[in-house]
């Protein structure tokens, strides 16, 4: 029996993207042992003021900062959308595209899970 895919998915605005979401998503994929991590960069955040950075050169700079990182990349489906970005929309596009199969884990920033109801 193979062992089931694990995908991460580090959601945020990345504004702008630092080490401490590199070295987070390394090590989140590491303790987790995630086949891989996706960071996802919002384009509208609903619950926060809208980036100070547009969501093409944050896409660009997160593109940047995990370019040699292995078993990170970047996923920009959210900064497509011209509404606000929800989770859970990108969670159903996802699990559309990607099946049953691999189990999917969202991780965030503790000021991002702070501020949910």
């Amino acid at each position: 029996m193979s062992k089931r895919a694990l995908i991460g998915l580090f959601g945020g605005t990345f504004d702008p993207v630092h080490i401490g979401h590199v070295q987070s998503a390394r090590e989140l994929k590491q303790l987790l042992q995630l086949d891989e991590l996706r960071l996802l960069p919002c384009h509208r955040p609903p619950h926060r003021a809208t980036p100070g950075v547009s969501s093409q050169d944050r896409l660009a700079m997160v593109e940047l900062a995990v370019a040699t990182e292995p078993g990170l990349s970047v996923d920009g489906r959210e900064l497509t959308r011209d509404d606000f970005s929800y989770t859970v929309d990108t969670l159903t596009e996802l699990r559309k595209e990607l099946g049953d199969e691999p189990a999917l884990c969202l991780v965030m920033g503790t000021d991002a899970f702070a501020s949910l109801n």
